[in-house]
């Protein structure tokens, strides 16, 4: 609701009263009768409670049910009118009105009784916006049903009480008074938002309905007595009715809310531990999507065990493997509230192992008495308070990937339901953490593609970034690699205005290893292409570099030809390269000089073959 919206409702409905008043302290001067100015100041009434219904929804909004907070607001205010409603009951005797009529008394008696009328209404109207938000706590289709009910009885005996309906129709009054006042006994009964409290909240809400079912009470008694219900029935007899039944809700409905909550007490500790947790699994479901660090993942993992079963201590171990003898290999990832030393101690001792009573049955293991248990009696030799202990297994695909393990310091500390959450909790921190190895997997693997994609810029740089010109040559080349990085290599050196160097090349494999070595030759071929005298010259000492630095399962092809435009020839030498094809018009052949792979061999065959 806006803000001008709400400013209007108030000042509407201060016009609307202040007018009522005025009317009614010109009734004190002069008479009226009971014509038109008698309806205008009843419906005014009518209309000014409206609006400040209207008002009161507004501000309430959609906020979510406080149920201490709002039962606290609503005390506070029955206690303001519960004294303003005491005093107007012991106003002087000269101030009553006599006989129900409306013009008794004098303006300051009116003014009283006025005030008190209105602030009994609206405290009407808060109570049963309240008692509607109680109500409506976790309804079903039938709940709105029954209010709805209770709220047409309530106005259309509140309408009732008006002096319209002659003779026999004014038991229709009382009849419709009697059916409200059940229907208040059936929405009573719908108290669901006792059992949702905290222990704190509920101690508060005891006290908050024992004083109010109290003040509801008081309320009632005064507005009953001859003084005060001739007052309000004098004002409005709508209003007087409309406050009376609210008033009978309120006794009623707080009255059974705190025998409800007392009742629900022991219920308290239940329910907040059902929140801690429902909490937990919450927060280690936004850790499977959230925490990216592997310690940080299994460090909350630990203290979470420790809130949602009250453990005294608790470790996550995961498996790593086994060893030669087939024993499960463990490590312990995190810990809380207890040492390396005393974890291994409990978990294995020389005759039984807890973890492989897991790994069997691949079941939760429930220790009760760790003393008197054969599994356990040696750990009532240590030094550790462990008087109950719970081991859960950790399965992915039907494979164990760890243990989680808590522990108390009592005996029989862990019922059924503590191993039915931490075995629900089990499966959450299992995939947490294989969603931690996935997401870490995830980020390596970018990172090397990065680092591979570095490569392969680093990679096309060393080839050539630009065809050298001749007049007499078209020469024109292109690689690409098959993975991201690879071996094949060409590369071209000017010897002089005539004369153009041309290398072919390919390493042998793929990936890494062969773009180094890559490198590596064009470092080789960019040094003695100017020195060597001849193609086969370049590739002998080529050879002799690189045969003591490549791996033995590694080898370099390799074909280095130089083009003479002013001889028009070319002088060639192959290293175990693929054959250079020789096309003239419509005639191609191969062109296939003998020889070995670069750093195959350094003995003589290589100098005989080149």
């Amino acid at each position: 609701m806006s803000r001008l919206k709400k400013i209007l409702l108030v000042a509407g409905a201060l016009l609307l009263l202040l007018g009522v008043y005025l009317i009614d302290v010109v009734r004190l001067a002069v008479s009226l009768g009971q014509g038109t100015w008698l309806t205008v100041r009843e419906v005014a009434v009518f209309v000014s409670f409206f609006f400040l219904f209207l008002y009161l929804q507004g501000i309430r909004g959609a906020k979510p049910l406080a149920v201490p907070k709002n039962l606290g607001k609503l005390l506070a205010y029955s206690l303001f009118v519960l004294v303003l409603i005491i005093i107007a009951a012991n106003a002087r005797p000269d101030w009553v009105p006599q006989g129900g009529a409306q013009d008794s008394g004098n303006a300051l008696a009116t003014l009283l009784f006025s005030l008190t009328a209105v602030a009994l209404g609206l405290f009407s109207i808060m109570a049963l916006l309240t008692i509607r938000d109680l109500v409506y706590y976790k309804r079903k289709k039938w709940t709105k049903r029954n209010f709805i009910a209770y709220i047409v009885c309530l106005l259309v005996a509140s309408v009732a009480a008006m002096p319209l309906l002659p003779g026999e129709g004014l038991l229709i009054g009382p009849l419709l008074f009697a059916v409200a006042v059940i229907l208040i006994v059936v929405n009573s009964f719908k108290q669901n938002w006792v059992v949702y409290l905290s222990r704190r909240e509920k101690m508060y809400s005891i006290v908050y309905a024992s004083l109010l079912f109290l003040t509801f009470i008081g309320i009632n008694l005064i507005t009953n007595q001859s003084v005060l219900e001739r007052a309000l029935i004098a004002y409005h007899p709508a209003l007087q009715s409309f406050i009376r039944l609210n008033a009978i809700f309120g006794v009623i409905y707080f009255g059974m809310a705190f025998v409800s909550t007392l009742f629900h007490m022991p219920t308290a500790e239940v329910y907040e531990r059902k929140q801690s947790e429902l909490t937990s699994l919450h927060n280690l479901s936004r850790l499977v999507t959230q925490v990216f660090d592997f310690s940080d993942l299994v460090d909350s993992v630990t203290g979470m065990t420790l809130e949602v079963v009250g453990a005294k201590s608790a470790w996550l171990e995961l498996i790593k493997g086994r060893n030669e003898q087939g024993e499960v290999l463990v490590e312990v990832v995190s810990l809380k509230n207890i040492t390396r030393q005393q974890i291994e101690s409990i978990a294995v001792n020389s005759n039984l192992s807890l973890r492989q009573f897991v790994i069997d049955s691949k079941r939760p293991l429930v220790i009760d008495d760790v003393s008197n248990d054969r599994r356990t009696k040696h750990i009532k030799k240590l030094d550790v308070a462990v008087g109950s202990l719970i081991c859960v297994p950790l399965a992915s695909h039907q494979e164990l990937i760890g243990f989680l393990h808590a522990t108390k310091e009592f005996q029989y500390g862990f019922d059924q339901d503590d191993i039915d959450v931490l075995t629900t909790f089990a499966d959450h921190v299992t995939i947490a953490i294989e969603n931690s190895k996935l997401i870490a997997k995830s980020l390596e693997r970018e990172r090397f593609q990065q680092e591979m994609m570095v490569a392969q810029q680093m990679q096309k740089r060393l080839l050539p970034q630009r065809i050298p010109s001749y007049p007499s040559l078209d020469v024109a080349a292109v690689s690409e690699p098959s993975l991201e990085v690879g071996g094949d290599y060409y590369d071209f050196m000017a010897l002089g205005p005539d004369r153009l160097g041309v290398v072919v090349g390919d390493v042998s494999g793929k990936g890494v290893s062969a773009a180094f070595y890559m490198a590596e030759v064009k470092g080789i071929f960019q040094a003695l292409s100017r020195v060597a005298v001849s193609p086969r010259d370049l590739l002998l000492r080529a050879n002799q570099a690189l045969v003591d630095s490549l791996e033995r399962n590694a080898f370099i092809s390799l074909l280095y030809a130089i083009f003479d435009s002013s001889k028009s020839c070319v002088t060639l030498a192959r290293a175990g390269h693929c054959p250079m094809i020789h096309i003239s018009g419509n005639s191609s052949s191969m062109v296939r000089p003998s020889g070995l792979g670069l750093g195959l061999t350094h003995e003589k065959i290589f100098e005989v073959t080149c």
